[in-house]
This record gives structure tokens, sequence and C-alpha cells, in this order.
């Protein structure tokens, strides 16, 4: 493999996730991609990564700028369509408004992320359920950060925005519901 192919964006998530099983391209001619990876962090498990959102180095507070694609995980059984779709929905959103998605922020979609699901919005976080090096990649400048997307409630949205995000994370870590499911009726609760 050539070195530029080697040090790509792709070959990095390759690296850390496998081989890409599965990718979708929205047809607007400044496109984000999304692949998706098998088995991914854990068996059952299937990982979906944006491509494309980092060709835009995105501000944030205090004039340093990042850049970042968005990863969400899901049960290997639901509709991988319907979980691809929302991720591009929402990078989309994050390209549009122009400057990077922060931890702790939420992104409300206002409707079931799937049909049937029961998460209605996106909570940005680390990617820590990944080995370590995935969550940054350091071949382009500024560098990549991979942005986790937890798909939660409305009553977890809420939590987060009475009580700050940092108490729903060590809630999270806590009560450690299945994040994967978004059919789940177990929620995040003080």
């Amino acid at each position: 493999m050539e070195d530029s192919k080697k040090n790509s964006l792709p070959a990095h998530l390759e690296r850390f996730l496998g081989e890409i099983s599965q990718g979708w391209a929205d047809p607007n001619p400044h496109t984000i991609q999304v692949a998706c990876f098998d088995n991914q962090p854990q068996q059952g498990i299937t990982t979906y990564v944006t491509l494309g959102l980092s060709d835009m180095a995105l501000p944030m507070k205090g004039g340093r700028t990042i850049r970042q694609e968005l990863v969400t995980s899901a049960h290997t059984s639901l509709t991988r369509e319907e979980v691809a779709g929302y991720l591009l929905y929402c990078a989309e959103k994050v390209q549009q408004r122009g400057y990077a998605l922060l931890r702790g922020e939420t992104v409300n979609m206002r409707y079931p992320l799937i049909e049937g699901a029961t998460v209605t919005a996106l909570y940005a976080t680390n990617p820590t359920p990944f080995e370590d090096g995935f969550a940054e990649f350091s071949g382009a400048f500024p560098s990549v950060i991979f942005v986790l997307m937890i798909p939660i409630t409305g009553n977890e949205l809420s939590l987060i925005a009475d009580r700050g995000w940092n108490r729903f994370e060590d809630m999270l870590e806590f009560q450690n519901p299945d994040i994967w499911d978004l059919k789940r009726t177990q929620e995040i609760a003080l």
C-alpha cells in the first residue's frame, strides 16, 4: 500500500475497526458519506462513521479549529440504512451550522431515530468504547477528532439540560444502559 493510502482517514478507520462492510453517500455534490464496520466495538454491534465532514475545519471557542467525523453504534439487528441515515443527517446539520460539536452537546432530532425507536436525540462524547488511538487521526491539519454520538431519550435530553453533561456521564457509567439499543426502555435516572 502506498504511503498516502496508509495515512488516509479510511486506513485509520480500518486499522481500528476492521474492513468497511458497507457505505452510503448523500447525492449532493459536497457529499458526506457513512461507512459501517461489523462487530465493533464488540460482537453483535455495528459501528457507523461519517467520512467527509472533516473536509471542513470547524471553529471552536477561543479561535481553535478542528476537523470532526461522527461515530454511532447500534445492534447489528437494526436496519443499517436507517442508522446511517440519521448519522448522515446529523453530520449535515453540523456542516450547515459551521462549528464543532463539543463534548456534552446534544442534537435533538425531535422524532424517533429509526422506526420504533425510543431514542430521539444524540449526545456527543468521547469514543471511549473503542481502542486507544481511535479518537484522533493526526494525518490531517488540524487533526480529525471522532465524536461518539450516543442515542438518548427525551427524558435523558432533559436530564442533561437540567443537571449538566458531567452528571449525565457519571450516571451513564454507573447505570450502564444498553446504549446500542435504539429501542431501549431503560433510561438514565437520578
